[in-house]
């Protein structure tokens, strides 16, 4: 079974919301700058992604790609990089039917109800290895670290986020996480959907994450969700 790579842009928005005024006045006590790094990925592709893989087989190629990542992850923080954002589709790739992405799901806790540090805490839910894997990278390099994922939260008739729970009964978001040298701070649904059969549509949410720097705070965004 051999893996494909195609170059994949960035496509976050990471939309800054200042606390001071557009005169660049920040918050006392606050650094005034900080250094950002985004990366530009060749992604491994899965070359049948209309065909279904085990959870085993889901791991090997998305270990490729989080290889890759934690390589640019060192370099960024060789070079002080603070934060560090990594591009849409860019651990599993794209053209996925919802049943064949099964295999790169992982139910994401919501960091607003409980907190969590995959690294450190690698047996509080089970079946986390992407999200364990990235929030190392951003403890063992000292960054806030943006990533996407593929996202799954059981559901049912009477359960968020509406009570049209799909057949299958699961929800399947198309997800960036943000993780706080390694703790989970953001979780973020991908609300425009483009010719995206793998997923679902979210409810509407304003997501925001706090950082140390600039007085600043942070909204992932993906592209179509403006």
């Amino acid at each position: 079974f051999r893996f494909s790579s195609v170059r994949i842009k960035v496509l976050f928005l990471l939309f800054a919301v200042f606390s001071g005024s557009w005169t660049g006045q920040t918050v006392a006590g606050l650094d005034s700058s900080y250094i950002a790094a985004v990366f530009e990925h060749r992604v491994i592709l899965n070359p049948e992604p209309h065909v279904p893989l085990s959870r085993h087989h889901a791991l090997q190629h998305l270990q490729k790609n989080l290889d890759v990542y934690e390589e640019q992850a060192a370099r960024a923080a060789q070079q002080g990089a603070q934060i560090l954002v990594f591009p849409e589709d860019g651990l599993q790739g794209f053209n996925f039917t919802r049943t064949s992405i099964s295999g790169y799901l992982e139910t994401i806790p919501d960091p607003q109800q409980e907190s969590w540090n995959p690294c450190m805490e690698p047996d509080k839910h089970k079946n986390t290895e992407v999200l364990q894997r990235l929030s190392c990278m951003a403890r063992r390099f000292n960054l806030y670290l943006v990533a996407n994922m593929a996202d799954m939260q059981p559901c049912s008739g009477k359960t968020h986020p509406s009570s049209s729970c799909p057949p299958d009964g699961r929800w399947q978001f198309n997800t960036n996480v943000v993780f706080r040298y390694g703790l989970l701070v953001a979780r973020y649904y991908k609300q425009n959907l483009y010719f995206e059969n793998a997923f679902d549509a979210p409810p509407r949410e304003t997501i925001t994450f706090d950082t140390p720097f600039a007085g600043n705070k942070f909204s992932p965004f993906l592209k179509n969700s403006l």
